[in-house]
């Protein structure tokens, strides 16, 4: 059976371990946005696009989705413990049309491309589409994204390029693609005389942000989305310091044939509903820029 996702619901709120000693401000989506966005079980499968549907997967069902929901309001998790979220919402309107249940399993970051590997999951929601991960991953890429570094207000900092982080205490979320780039400014930076950065990772998004608030961090390294949202919310707290384009959030499925058939048949699908206006609309509810839009969700093609 499909999992639920609340399209009333818009409050967002993330348990943080107490291992880490962190208290989390719950995320806040503001209702701004469209009330609702087309209602899901409004849609009606279409049997030539369900057609195109790999006989595996109709087999299996519900078709597994992995999601690491920590970046509001791409992807995270409700007050009522549902994930939800504008890639939720878009991947479960697609799923309809293709008449698929699919089940919503969380997972943390690291975790996504071995276990997609492994078969525990049939669908990734979502991770940068990069290259060097298309030996893997297929990709569906449905939203530009790009990279922004925060700090605090408090500390007034400002770079002119991500060469002024040399010597200075970093975070970024564990995984992701900016955690290579950052060890590369760091060797150049040694190479050039200067003092290395030092390097901390975190679990998700949300604990990567709180090490400022902790001082554990001079600034940290995230995707703008969730970097946009945050700063919005908590000018008090965060700040924009840096930004440079990266790449496109991708909805990732297998490199079998059967992988890429089932990303084929998802991409069909979410062109009919970008026909219909649902992807426009979606966009609207969660308050995401049309310039950040992939609305021909290309395979593998990652705007870098």
């Amino acid at each position: 059976m499909t999992t639920p996702i609340r399209f009333t619901r818009i409050i967002a709120r993330f348990a943080v371990a107490a291992t880490f000693g962190l208290i989390v401000t719950p995320y806040v989506v503001p209702p701004a946005f469209a009330a609702d966005a087309s209602n899901l079980e409004a849609i009606a499968a279409d049997p030539a696009l369900s057609a195109l549907v790999p006989e595996f997967y109709r087999q299996k069902q519900p078709v597994v989705v992995a999601v690491n929901p920590e970046i509001a309001p791409v992807k995270f998790i409700d007050d009522d413990g549902d994930v939800a979220g504008f890639a939720p919402d878009l991947i479960s309107a697609a799923a309809k049309v293709l008449g698929l249940k699919i089940k919503f399993e969380q997972a943390s970051f690291d975790s996504l491309i071995p276990g997609l590997s492994a078969n525990r999951f049939d669908v990734l929601l979502s991770l940068g589409d990069f290259p060097s991960r298309h030996g893997k991953v297929t990709f569906i890429d449905y939203l530009n994204v790009g990279q922004t570094i925060v700090a605090s207000p408090k500390r007034q900092s400002a770079l002119k390029s991500l060469d002024d982080l040399c010597g200075m205490q970093i975070a970024l979320p564990r995984g992701t693609a900016p955690l290579q780039r950052a060890n590369e400014v760091s060797n150049k930076c040694v190479a050039d005389g200067k003092k290395a950065i030092s390097i901390a990772t975190y679990p998700d998004t949300n604990m990567t942000l709180m090490s400022l608030t902790n001082e554990a961090s001079q600034v940290v390294w995230v995707d703008s989305p969730a970097a946009s949202y945050n700063i919005n919310k908590f000018p008090d707290k965060y700040q924009a310091v840096y930004y440079y384009n990266l790449s496109s959030y991708g909805i990732g499925f297998g490199v079998d044939d059967n992988g890429k058939r089932l990303a084929h048949a998802f991409q069909q699908a979410l062109i009919k509903l970008q026909k219909q206006g649902l992807y426009q609309s979606v966009m609207q509810k969660w308050g995401l820029p049309a310039k950040d839009g992939r609305p021909t969700f290309p395979i593998n093609d990652p705007q870098m």
